[in-house]
């Protein structure tokens, strides 16, 4: 019974330590436009599914999913627009100091 304890003490320890040392801080996965696109196109072929074959949970299930699939697509293409034109304008800012205005072309 005391080596139990003891056993059980030890492994509770080693997955406190193990996980506040870093396994736990690892980032999770993150999905790219691509994948979120190619995401938002198969929910919509399931919602046509669903609609031609008359069936209405597969049609719903489908069409709601295609719309929040597309919402998280819409914005993480505005979010890598966005850092894109803030990449840019940093470079002409490092490397025309204050006059980066007059050699700036937004949209290029």
């Amino acid at each position: 019974m005391k080596n139990k304890n003891r056993f059980i003490g030890l492994s509770v320890a080693t997955a406190i330590a193990a996980t506040s040392l870093g396994f736990g801080a690892a980032k999770p996965a993150e999905a790219s436009t691509k994948g979120r696109r190619n995401t938002t196109v198969a929910l919509g072929a399931v919602t046509a599914y669903g609609l031609l074959k008359h069936k209405k949970k597969v049609a719903i299930v489908g069409g709601v999913g295609t719309a929040v699939a597309y919402n998280r697509y819409k914005h993480k293409k505005n979010w890598e627009k966005r850092t894109s034109e803030q990449r840019r304008r940093a470079w002409y800012q490092n490397r025309y100091g204050r006059n980066w205005r007059d050699h700036y072309v937004p949209g290029s």
